[in-house]
């Protein structure tokens, strides 16, 4: 089975998820469970709720990036 994008992006998130320290996963989780406790407890409407939806995914797939800055971080 041919791998799609959306198949390699996912697993490039998984793996990078994997590799967060303790104190970035719980930062995300902080900036997570705000947005979603505003989408939940506001007056936006689904509109709100859909735009979390997208910040979260955003969120989601910038975790490579902060695993490669990380990373180059360390070689210094």
């Amino acid at each position: 089975m041919e791998k799609t994008s959306h198949m390699v992006t996912f697993e490039k998130t998984i793996n990078a998820v994997n590799q967060l320290t303790e104190e970035d996963a719980k930062s995300l989780l902080r900036l997570i469970y705000g947005y979603v406790d505003t989408a939940m407890t506001g007056n936006g409407g689904d509109q709100v709720k859909l735009e979390v939806v997208d910040r979260v995914s955003t969120i989601y797939l910038r975790i490579p990036e902060l695993t490669e800055l990380r990373k180059k971080a360390y070689k210094k």
